[in-house]
């Protein structure tokens, strides 16, 4: 069932992505809200897993990988309508490519991808529950936002609001180098906690 709700968030994704294409502003409004949704059911099927006893690899597996299709997908459409500068989702994908990578090879190891996570700073900034929810809100509030945004920029143009879309793109500026930002600084941890697995390797070589 948790894994079944996991999976349920890419279909919801595609509609999502599709709104927020139309040039229509109650199109765009709609897509944040599917963005709650979909963002929602991140927490869901993890209170779902414990209840019915489903926590697993797969599904940890499973629950990263579409976190990250739908930051990496959603991050990229807003660059494609212009909201925000292509150096964001050219840093997330990058960075969220070479930490799973990472993350795959621990697992293998028989190490979580937060499990791995041994020094007290490592925990702080990726396994830390509060920090995990610090950094849940910022991409909430990032992707929502976001979405409102480009509902403005259909309905306002015209309109005495207009004078307010440079501010709003400023926000949205501002808003995406703090989420990035904090998106690099959780992955460093991750490959410094990884240099042990693979000193292992080299002494076994050697």
């Amino acid at each position: 069932m948790a894994n079944a709700i996991t999976l349920s968030r890419l279909p919801l994704l595609l509609i999502a992505v599709v709104m927020l294409y139309q040039p229509s502003a109650g199109w765009r409004l709609a897509a944040a809200v599917l963005i709650v949704v979909i963002i929602a059911l991140d927490g869901i099927d993890g209170i779902v897993a414990r209840a019915w006893d489903e926590v697993s690899d797969l599904g940890s597996v499973l629950d990263i990988a579409v976190d990250r299709v739908v930051e990496q997908v959603l991050w990229i459409v807003y660059a494609s309508l212009g909201l925000i500068p292509v150096w964001a989702p050219l840093i997330v994908v990058a960075r969220g490519v070479m930490t799973d990578a990472v993350r795959a090879y621990v697992l293998g190891k028989g190490e979580t991808a937060f499990g791995m996570m041994q020094s007290r700073w490592g925990q702080i900034l990726v396994s830390n529950r509060p920090m995990r929810a610090i950094y849940g809100a910022a991409k909430t509030i990032a992707f929502v936002y976001l979405a409102l945004l480009a509902a403005a920029h259909v309905a306002w143009p015209g309109t005495p609001q207009a004078q307010w879309l440079p501010v709003l793109d400023d926000i949205a500026w501002w808003l995406t180098l703090f989420v990035v930002g904090l998106t690099v600084v959780r992955g460093i941890p991750v490959f410094i906690e990884a240099r042990r697995f693979f000193s292992r390797v080299s002494e076994v070589r050697s």
